[in-house]
């Protein structure tokens, strides 16, 4: 299963941050863009099953052009594929 969310890239001194708008305090960091983008592929990926395993809808996706962004900061669309499991019957 694969779901796609936005991320806000931003660079914090000598770091980048990754963060999901969708997702409060859900967010992956690095030493550059790309870094941090796999960090937060990773941390989005367990913010996405923690909310199933607790039984909760996902939030709604944001579109690109409805998020407000901050000078020098950038959103992509970043693809979080879950891990293969052969029985997903506890998804509901």
């Amino acid at each position: 299963m694969a779901f796609d969310y936005p991320v806000i890239l931003s660079k914090r001194g000598e770091r980048f941050l990754a963060s999901f708008p969708d997702f409060p305090g859900c967010y992956g960091e690095g030493s550059d863009r790309l870094d941090a983008m796999e960090d937060a592929r990773m941390e989005g990926v367990n913010c996405i099953l923690q909310e199933l395993e607790e039984g909760n809808p996902l939030p709604p996706r944001s579109l690109l052009d409805e998020l407000c962004l901050r000078e020098g900061e950038e959103a992509v669309m970043l693809t979080l594929t879950l891990p293969r499991e052969e029985n997903w019957s506890w998804l509901g």
